[in-house]
């Protein structure tokens, strides 16, 4: 695939249509049925498993100051192929809580809450949107999140194409950066 800029790229993206008649409640309905599934468990839950194995490699790390989370690239969770009964799991709200999860884990660590989270996707429409600012969550209009990118930043971008995580890679570097394979990054810089 040849080289894109992520601004080129980002202009022929816009927001996911809302299904008809799926309303808010649904989202959060849907979104609490996967927090308890991974919850399910106690002390050996798919979460509780995930915010030790974090914890434990931050506490072999050097990351201290952290003012800021930022999300981007999650996908909309109201997508139809999300939604529609006997469709595939919701991936973006799994997404969305195992970043939940390790940011509980970096505050652990950090011995503090972290207040500034920001979320941002193209792809994302005003029901996605609402959604996370429900959950009281910041939603910023692309590309801005990757021009925050700082030393005392968590990104979580688990969806981004490679050339938005290069390009930002490039003028930045996060204090915690979890999302695609950084091998790809490491291979460009040759």
């Amino acid at each position: 695939m040849d080289y894109i800029p992520w601004q080129t790229l980002h202009e022929s993206l816009i927001p996911t249509p809302e299904p008809p008649g799926l309303k808010q409640e649904d989202i959060q309905a849907r979104y609490g049925d996967i927090q308890k599934e991974l919850e399910a468990g106690g002390s050996n839950s798919i979460a509780q498993r995930l915010r030790y194995a974090f914890g434990v490699l931050l506490s072999k790390s050097n990351v201290d100051n952290i003012s800021k989370c930022i999300c981007t690239s999650l996908g909309s969770f109201t997508a139809t192929k999300y939604v529609e009964k006997d469709k595939q799991p919701n991936r973006p709200l799994y997404q969305l809580f195992a970043f939940e999860i390790m940011k509980m884990a970096l505050e652990d660590h950090l011995r503090k809450k972290i207040d500034l989270v920001r979320f941002q996707d193209p792809e994302m429409n005003n029901m996605d949107k609402l959604f996370l600012q429900t959950l009281g969550y910041e939603v910023i209009d692309h590309p801005r999140a990757w021009e925050e990118v700082a030393r005392d930043v968590f990104v979580y971008t688990p969806g981004a194409p490679f050339v938005h995580v290069r390009d930002m890679l490039h003028h930045a570097h996060p204090a915690v950066y979890v999302g695609v394979d950084l091998e790809q990054w490491l291979e460009s810089k040759k």
